[in-house]
C-alpha cells in the first residue's frame, strides 16, 4: 500500500510500532536540562558528598535489635571548575575512630600545588584527575532512565524543581560509577534499594542512596548480616565575582615534591600517625 497523502504532497510513512518508537531517557539527559538553567559559562563549584554506614546485626536477633557495631566512613570534594579544569580543590576523608584528613589541591603558574591540614604548600609533579564535568555528564548519558515524576515546590514557578528518577538495578549500577572511570560491574554485595533524585533551583543537585547486604558465615552458617547504607550528594553552583582563584600560591621550600594524589594522601597519613 503506497503510503497516504496528507495535503501538501509530502508522503506519510506508515506508524512504526510504539516498540520501536519509544523514547529513551538518560539521567544525563535531565542533568543537563537542568543544568541549562544555570550560568556556567564562568565556571562551576561542583561539591561531592559520600557517606558509607556499615550496621553489623547478629543472624538471629529478633525485629528491633539495637545493631552490635556501626562503622561510617564519609569524604567531601569541594572542585572550583573553570574551562573544564579544577584549579582548586579541598578534600576531606574522615572515617569512624580516625583523624580526619584534609588536603587541598591548587592550580599556580601552569603547575600543582598539594597543601595538608591547612599547612603550606608543597609542588606536585602530576595534575590529578580530580573531576571532569563533561566526563560527568558522559557517563550519566549511560544511565537509562524507566520514569520521572517532576514536581515544583511553588504553582507560580519560582520554587525548587525535584526529578524523581526510576532506574533499574543494572542502570543504577553505571550510575555508581559516575564519579570514577571504567566500566561498571555488578556491586560486590547484593542490592537492597536505591533511589536517584535530581533538583534544580539557583544549584542543580544529584542525590542518590543505595544498601547492600553482606553475609558473614561460621563454618557454612550465617553469623551476621552487614547492611550498608551509602548516600552520594553532588552540587553544581556557578561561579561569581567573588571567588578568587587568581591569586598565586608560594612553594614551601621545606615540603617533598611528590608525585600524584595518591602519594599526597599517603603523605597526609603518614604525618597524622607521626611517622
Amino acid at each position: 500500500m503506497s503510503a497516504a497523502r496528507l495535503g501538501y504532497g509530502l508522503a506519510v510513512p506508515p506508524v512504526r510500532s510504539v516498540a520501536t518508537i519509544q523514547p529513551k531517557i538518560t539521567l544525563g539527559a535531565l542533568y543537563r536540562c537542568l543544568l541549562d538553567r544555570l550560568e556556567s559559562a564562568p565556571g562551576m563549584r561542583v561539591g561531592i558528598h559520600f557517606e558509607e554506614r556499615t550496621s553489623i546485626v547478629v543472624d538471629q536477633a529478633t525485629a528491633g535489635t539495637e545493631p552490635k557495631g556501626i562503622e561510617q566512613r564519609s569524604f567531601d570534594a569541594d572542585l572550583v571548575v573553570r574551562e573544564g579544569q579544577v584549579v582548586r580543590a579541598t578534600l576531606t576523608a574522615g572515617a569512624t575512630g580516625a583523624e580526619t584528613l584534609v588536603i587541598r589541591i591548587a592550580r599556580s603558574g601552569g603547575t600543582e600545588r598539594y597543601s595538608i591540614a591547612g599547612e603550606g604548600f608543597g609542588e606536585l609533579r602530576l595534575t590529578p584527575d580530580l573531576f571532569d564535568l563533561e566526563a560527568f555528564a558522559e557517563r550519566l548519558d549511560r544511565v537509562p532512565v524507566d520514569d520521572a515524576v517532576i514536581d515544583q515546590e511553588t504553582p507560580d514557578g519560582s520554587g525548587r524543581i525535584v526529578v524523581d528518577a526510576e532506574i533499574g538495578g543494572e542502570a543504577f549500577a553505571l550510575l555508581l560509577r559516575a564519579f570514577g572511570g571504567g566500566e561498571a560491574g555488578s556491586p560486590e554485595l547484593p542490592l537492597l534499594s536505591h533511589s536517584a533524585v535530581l533538583s534544580a533551583a539557583s544549584d542543580v543537585t544529584l542525590d542518590y542512596w543505595w544498601s547492600l547486604l553482606g553475609l558473614d558465615e561460621v563454618e557454612g552458617r550465617p553469623a551476621r548480616h552487614n547492611v550498608v547504607v551509602c548516600h552520594v550528594h553532588a552540587s553544581f553552583v556557578p561561579l561569581t565575582g567573588g571567588d578568587d582563584l587568581d591569586a598565586g600560591v608560594a612553594v614551601d621550600p621545606g615540603l617533598p615534591i611528590l608525585d600524584d594524589l595518591d602519594a599526597v594522601w599517603d603523605y597526609a597519613r603518614r604525618q597524622r600517625s607521626g611517622s
